[in-house]
């Protein structure tokens, strides 16, 4: 019996990953492919599209070299990261590395754009928040701060994009991710004018546009051969790595949302009408012609662990490095017996600045409410219930009053017991884990079978999804939050009136050193 198989790729942050799935949605090979994030200036966050572009080979042909030989692959679907942008002159040489969302330097556009008329008409028509991270400030930026680029510059691209040029010599986007750009139109699926003209670029700058089921055909025999494909294998255009993370967690429909929480965290749920915020704290991305992603993406998720490790309960981590245990499940152990709301301790967690539902690139982290008895223990526990209630405030504003029943959940979090139920007593709904780890991947799958046919929707695919576990929500914690969540709010809003003045101190601060 040949097996059948579809092959995700999912181009993220750090690594390339491909995934081979069968028909009933299980993993049947895997392969990863890392990269450097490259940061030699402030602000700075690049990546060498050469080496991805290599890594996804390596990574096809890792897949594939692992399946039996006789197996049918049936395509090859994309998932990637949103908002980077590469430069490409005329000859479609790139002439930049790629800037990725990660990267900050686009600061100053974003802000002068943001609190005018023209940024909120740019948000409704691209359901993409004024931030620095989009493609839309950061063309802005090298237009004032590198004239001379933007001048040679021919063709404004993402990686994906670029990759499907060096598969198959064609510029093409998908719509959904180019929704993450600024500049696309999500009601009218194409490139938006208005917004081109504030940035003196023609849509022939830009790939051409298609749904995320477009399929490309033609590869190279040179190329297929060497990932070891059949000629006439289909590439699927597949879509943007967080809402393809909801097709694959099986987050359909409004009543489910999904949460992330690796480094950085996310909360978002499928539409059937693009959705904005009016303070503009929300994204909505396209998923297709029929679906939308809303949500919310914070900086701010796990990846704090690291720094409270180092400065908070250092014996702890020691002792637990030496033992050669796990730092993180010794920490989360050592304030397991705290009492919800850390006896009367608040933490912000904005120790990135944060996206939503900020939007603010200057926000930083506070204890609030310390007091003579409070100990290590308890800042260690108001740093994790800062996260969650962080990501609950993001929550409020992507869904309406009890429109949930249920949250289907991933990311690193998902490891500890702890951070588990905290979360779900913050959020106050039930987390569901799925089996499956690359869900992105698997969404990139998804659309791939809805474009061969296999699924007439992409609903059809909830079925096949294996759920893991259930954590659910322990009233009396959750009670507790609900206490403290409006002073969560109230303190942050009167402290973000001086986010500025602290900024401005660290400035003044670090010149007088030098």
């Amino acid at each position: 019996e040949k097996m059948n198989v579809s092959i995700g790729l999912d181009i993220g942050t750090t690594q390339t990953k491909a995934v081979a799935f069968t028909d009933e949605a299980q993993e049947a090979a895997s392969a990863y492919f890392r990269y450097p994030l490259i940061q030699e200036t402030q602000g700075m966050a690049e990546q060498d599209q050469e080496l991805i572009f290599q890594g996804v080979c390596t990574v096809i042909k890792e897949v594939i070299k692992q399946l039996p030989s006789d197996t049918i692959i049936q395509f090859v679907s994309f998932s990637s990261a949103m908002h980077g942008l590469i430069l490409l002159d005329e000859e479609k040489t790139p002439l930049s590395r790629m800037i990725t969302w990660a990267d900050n330097r686009a600061a100053d556009e974003a802000e002068k754009l943001k609190y005018t008329v023209l940024g909120k008409e740019f948000y409704r028509q691209t359901g993409t928040p004024i931030h620095p991270m989009t493609p839309l400030n950061k063309i802005k930026w090298l237009q004032n701060s590198q004239p001379e680029l933007f001048k040679k510059t021919a063709y404004f691209v993402g990686i994906k994009d670029y990759i499907f040029y060096r598969l198959f010599g064609e510029l093409i986007s998908d719509y959904g991710t180019a929704s993450g750009t600024g500049y696309f139109d999500i009601h009218e699926f194409q490139w938006a004018e208005e917004v081109l003209d504030y940035l003196n670029i023609r849509i022939e700058q830009l790939p051409q546009v298609f749904p995320s089921t477009y399929q490309v055909t033609g590869l190279p025999s040179k190329t297929a051969a060497e990932l070891g494909l059949p000629n006439d294998i289909s590439f699927v255009l597949g879509g943007a790595d967080g809402p393809l993370s909801n097709l694959g967690l099986g987050a359909f429909g409004d009543t489910i949302a999904a949460l992330t929480v690796g480094t950085s965290g996310a909360l978002r749920f499928i539409t059937t009408q693009p959705q904005f915020h009016p303070e503009m704290e929300t994204f909505c991305y396209v998923l297709d012609q029929k679906h939308w992603v809303v949500g919310g993406a914070t900086s701010n998720g796990a990846g704090i662990f690291d720094w409270a490790g180092h400065t908070f309960l250092q014996e702890v981590v020691q002792s637990a490095k030496e033992k050669g245990e796990n730092p993180y499940d010794a920490l989360l152990s050592a304030i397991a017996f705290v009492p919800a709301g850390a006896n009367g301790l608040i933490f912000h967690p904005y120790l990135l600045g944060e996206r939503a539902p900020l939007w603010d690139a200057d926000a930083f982290g506070s204890f609030i409410g310390l007091q003579r008895q409070h100990t290590e223990k308890e800042m260690m526990k108001a740093i994790l219930e800062g996260i969650c209630l962080n990501l609950y405030r993001i929550l409020k504003g992507v869904c309406q009053e009890n429109q949930l029943t249920e949250i289907r959940a991933t990311g690193g979090f998902a490891q500890s017991p702890i951070f588990r139920q905290m979360m779900a007593d913050v959020l106050g709904y039930p987390l569901v884990f799925p089996t499956v780890t690359e869900a992105s991947a698997l969404g990139a799958v998804i659309l791939g079978w809805r474009s061969i046919g296999k699924i007439q929707s992409i609903s059809e695919a909830q079925e096949l999804i294996e759920l893991k576990e259930q954590v659910g929500v322990q009233e009396t914690d959750h009670k507790k939050y609900q206490k403290i969540y409006p002073l969560f709010v109230s303190t942050q809003k009167h402290l973000a009136q001086t986010y500025q003045q602290f900024a401005q101190l660290r400035e003044e601060l670090a010149d007088s050193e030098k």
